[in-house]
């Protein structure tokens, strides 16, 4: 009876001694952050009168003319985005070339870093260093190489910075019109605050081709003109001014 009494009191006092705080614990593991992706993907659709614009489709312009489209094409740079403190962000060495017969009209911005951002610019056209360079400095698969880009001038030098093609269905007469010349780069600022966390981001731009025949100028085919090659006639000068009107912004989530 003893013998138990005392194994019991041992017991006890063991069990007082080591107590609760000796007793390991196994820390919560602490869950990892997810990678930084600091890309912004631009996809650009393209809408005439707010239904989806293709090729090859029959349009009313402004104007009033059934218009058919058989090429548009044109050339993106000097992208940046707009700092919370107005500042520009510069993407640097990135062009786009986009043909809606070819080209894959999305883009991705690469190096970009967490903040808030008011908005994204860039231009319709190149700078007179890019545009008036040597083309052939180009690897096969770049926006500005000649092998996958059509629009390089080739009689001319340089690099036509708008091309749109089609025909008038009222005397299936045939308009061009070639949009060229550094002086006529047309430079867009398209407001839009937005915040660029962890995650990559989706902007989606919209390319309203009616505003080039509207805003600021009405263009009609048949009274101003259907074709130009020009970097300053009249055709050139009013076509390059609606261009300044055609991107918007519509949303940059992720």
């Amino acid at each position: 009876m003893k013998k138990t009494f005392f194994y019991i009191s041992l017991i006890i006092s063991v069990l007082i001694f080591v107590g609760p705080g000796c007793t390991s614990e196994i820390p919560e593991p602490v869950p990892e952050s997810a990678p930084e992706n600091p890309s912004i993907t631009l996809q650009i659709n393209h809408t005439l009168n707010a239904d989806s614009f293709e090729l090859d489709n029959d349009y009313i312009i402004p104007s009033s003319e059934v218009v058919r489209f058989s090429r548009l094409a044109y050339i993106l740079s000097n992208f940046y985005l707009i700092q919370e403190d107005g500042s520009k962000l510069f993407v640097d060495n990135t062009y786009h070339y986009v043909d809606l017969r070819s080209s894959n009209p999305s883009l991705l911005l690469s190096n970009i870093k967490k903040g808030n951002y008011q908005g994204i610019g860039f231009s319709i056209g190149l700078d007179s260093a890019t545009n008036h360079g040597d083309p052939n400095k180009y690897v096969s698969d770049h926006p500005l190489a000649p092998i996958n880009n059509s629009l390089h001038w080739n009689w001319q030098g340089g690099y036509i910075f708008t091309a749109i093609e089609g025909k008038t269905l009222v005397n299936n007469k045939s308009f061009l019109f070639h949009l060229a010349g550094t002086k006529n780069r047309v430079d867009i600022e398209l407001p839009l605050s937005f915040t660029k966390n962890e995650k990559s981001l989706n902007a989606q731009l919209n390319f309203k081709v009616e505003e080039l025949f509207i805003n600021p100028n009405t263009y009609s085919i048949a009274n101003d003109g259907s074709s130009t090659h020009s970097i300053d006639d009249p055709v050139t000068l009013k076509l390059f001014e609606n261009l300044s009107t055609v991107f918007l912004l519509e949303s940059v989530i992720e």
